[in-house]
């Protein structure tokens, strides 16, 4: 299984390396994001099989990430079996990942589509330009702007810090009015404050201010992923100066191509029809679907059952048929969940025929278990082929035993 942990800054660089090997990099995968959202949504990361894991928690509920790495060089089949648990729900999964994993895991995932995810992908050079018909809009708009406006631009720094975060608070009270759901507005703004209190820790944000009569009255923040993408994180603008949104996209993509950036993802619109309105008018190259994925492989046919009798602080688990390696890796979690709470444990074996090693270690972890919420642990009706293999391998001498009764 993928050991998940906490993460920080100094991981970064790591990250960003299996990001970059992606065909498709979702706005969700943002390293910033992520970092800025470890501890309200339980953040964890964890790699394994060359690709790096995330999985958040919200409302009791355990949620993955689409791991991140060159996904045509996975083996998904094995990879699954080994590492993702039947029932494991991953969000933001990008289309492209999606197709392989309909080609490679077939019925054992179901998949649910949301529109207010999908993410916008800009391309840059038709967003500087401006030339058609389709853009006519957006050449209007910045055209207006550049003509009734003495406006100048400026990088931000941290010398602007204070006055871009006040600027925020502003546009975003004005945008709140806007728009219906409050509390992912809320989270943009703690997310951009986050970013302008590490921004030279982040180390791949750039962003400019435009400013009117020395006021600002539009920002735009980037993240750089790759030599030729980039995700816009934030972009706000004062509504009373007609044009600027539409000037700020412009003025974006021209700084954007100066770095040698070719295309950048725009954030999903979560359903807000203004927000939706407004960035489908930026006319997208194309719409980065994503995707609910649900973790469901056909049953595995095991040697062994289980049954359990709960009485207050008391549990008899009775455990029947092959307690063999498969069945062990997974039998393991639900046996040892079961003794939150239990003092007197007892494991009925009078209908097990076989024990591995793997199942000696399950009987081994919750003992521990066990006696570390100060109870005991009784080992029951054990047959003569489990009493070999306990007497050979000593824990005869450790479990406290009876023996099935000779028929």
């Amino acid at each position: 299984m993928i050991e998940f942990k906490n993460f920080d800054f100094d991981d970064n660089e790591r990250y960003m390396d299996h990001l970059s090997r992606c065909i498709q990099i979702s706005s969700n995968a943002s390293p910033l994001l992520l970092l800025a959202g470890r501890e309200k949504n339980k953040i964890l990361r964890g790699y394994a099989e060359d690709l790096c894991w995330h999985k958040f928690s919200a409302d009791d509920m355990e949620i993955w990430g689409p791991p991140v790495g060159d996904w045509d060089e996975i083996d998904w089949k094995k990879v699954f079996a080994k590492h993702v648990p039947a029932g494991t729900v991953f969000n933001f999964v990008p289309e492209y990942l999606l197709k392989i994993w309909q080609r490679e895991l077939g019925d054992a995932i179901e998949i649910d589509e949301d529109r207010d995810m999908w993410d916008y992908i800009l391309y840059l050079d038709r967003m500087e330009k401006l030339s058609g018909k389709k853009m006519k809009r957006i050449r209007n708009d910045r055209n207006s702007f550049e003509k009734n406006f003495n406006y100048t631009v400026e990088e931000i720094t941290p010398k602007i810090f204070n006055e871009l975060w006040l600027f925020h608070v502003g546009a975003e009270k004005n945008l709140q009015d806007r728009v219906d759901n409050v509390e992912l507005a809320k989270d943009d703004s703690d997310q951009f404050l986050f970013a302008i209190e590490h921004w030279n820790e982040l180390k791949n944000l750039f962003g400019f201010v435009i400013r009117v009569d020395g006021q600002i009255v539009a920002y735009s923040v980037d993240e750089i992923i790759d030599e030729t993408h980039s995700i816009g994180l934030f972009a706000k603008g004062d509504y009373k100066f007609d044009g600027v949104n539409y000037f700020a996209y412009w003025y974006d993509a021209k700084v954007n191509l100066e770095r040698g950036i070719v295309t950048e993802n725009l954030m999903d619109d979560v359903g807000e029809e203004n927000l939706r309105f407004f960035k489908e008018h930026l006319c997208p190259l194309v719409m980065l679907k994503k995707f609910i994925v649900t973790y469901s492989p056909a049953e595995k046919i095991l040697d062994v059952k289980i049954s359990s009798k709960r009485d207050g602080d008391n549990l008899t688990l009775k455990i029947s048929g092959k307690l063999n390696t498969d069945a062990s890796n997974s039998a393991k979690n639900e046996i040892l969940s079961a003794l939150d709470g239990v003092k007197n444990l007892t494991f009925d074996l009078n209908g097990l025929e076989y024990i591995s090693s793997s199942g000696l270690r399950i009987l081994i972890a919750a003992m521990k278990k066990i006696r570390a919420q100060g109870g005991t642990m009784t080992v029951q009706n054990v047959g003569e082929q489990v009493r070999d293999v306990l007497n050979m391998t000593g824990f005869a001498q450790i479990f406290n035993l009876t023996w099935r009764p000779n028929i």
